[in-house]
């Protein structure tokens, strides 16, 4: 798994590729923690190049929603592919997050 990040306007981008799973999930939380400490806004997960995410991934990435809710910002989730977004319909958390197709539904 591969992490970057990058601003989109008001948007911290956290650009994630590859597998999320209990192997590696730990860089995903240390990622999504340190963004979501009160100084964004607006944080959006980016998993166009994301394949594969276990329920270790899925847990981050709710984690992170809580931890950003705290602090009054935005979560989002970004391209998630479709593989990945079955996963959080057959937990419903399709509802629980704010999910764009791409970046130009952000502006």
């Amino acid at each position: 798994m591969n992490i970057e990040y990058r601003d989109l306007g008001e948007h911290k981008i956290i650009d994630v590729s590859g597998e999320v799973d209990l192997y590696n999930v730990s860089e995903l939380k240390k990622a999504l923690f340190s963004i979501t400490d009160g100084q964004n806004q607006s944080v959006i997960v980016d998993m166009k190049n994301v394949n594969y995410m276990d329920s270790s991934g899925i847990g981050a990435l709710v984690a992170g929603m809580k931890k950003m809710k705290a602090h009054n910002g935005k979560f989002a989730l970004m391209n998630i592919h479709d593989d990945v977004l079955n996963i959080l319909k057959l937990a419903t958390l399709d509802k629980f997050f704010t999910i764009y197709n791409n970046e130009d539904e952000l502006i």
